[in-house]
């Protein structure tokens, strides 16, 4: 785990009023009798001692918390599977899909389905369109920091309101047609939520 700058300059700072610190109470105690002069480096040498064991004790703190908020590739894949089924379902009777939508989205992929948005809804309810989708399959295929290329494999049922009677499940049969769609999309955090960054249809 990198050591950050703020981490490394507390480190420092702690060490040398450490290091004062122990020589006024050495000094004070030769003036007092109490004790012989005593080479300077001997003093030093629990100090540093004690100085490395402080340093080692933060950076493992700071890892231990970074480590805590880390997500694995079952949280990217559970997420991504959420946010993709919303996305490739349209159904005219849910006038908020489209905030559904932008609500899992950010960066690029929000700004870009928020201009779009209006346009989606009225489509959707000019067209009548009703479907049901699941995902069949995803996989992590990149990680870089916190966010994560996922690959998704769907299939959405297109057809009318009976469509999607019923709960979506894999491998389910209902009149209509039947498409499959494989996704690249990326997923990163977001106000404390995964949510997806972009998104790529592949042929």
């Amino acid at each position: 785990m990198a050591r950050t700058p703020s981490t490394i300059a507390a480190a420092r700072a702690a060490r040398h009023e450490l290091t004062e610190a122990l020589d006024d109470l050495h000094d004070l105690e030769v003036e007092a009798g109490l004790r012989r002069p005593v080479p300077r480096r001997r003093v030093l040498l629990p100090i540093a001692a004690a100085a490395v064991a402080l340093l080692l004790a933060v950076v493992a703190v700071v890892a231990w918390v970074q480590a805590r908020d880390a997500y694995t590739d079952a949280d990217y894949e559970r997420a991504a599977a959420e946010r993709v089924s919303v996305l490739i379902a349209p159904d005219h009777r849910d006038p908020r899909r489209a905030q559904k939508i932008l609500a899992g989205a950010t960066g690029a992929f929000h700004d870009e389905f928020a201009q779009s948005a209006d346009a989606y809804t009225t489509f959707v309810k000019d067209k009548g369109a009703v479907s049901r989708s699941w995902v069949d399959g995803t996989g992590v295929s990149a990680r870089k920091g916190d966010a994560a290329t996922v690959l998704v494999a769907a299939t959405v049922v297109f057809g009318g309101d009976a469509v999607s009677e019923g709960p979506a499940a894999e491998g389910e049969t209902a009149e209509g047609e039947a498409r499959r769609f494989r996704l690249r999309v990326l997923v990163e955090p977001a106000g404390g939520a995964l949510k997806l960054g972009a998104v790529q249809y592949l042929p």
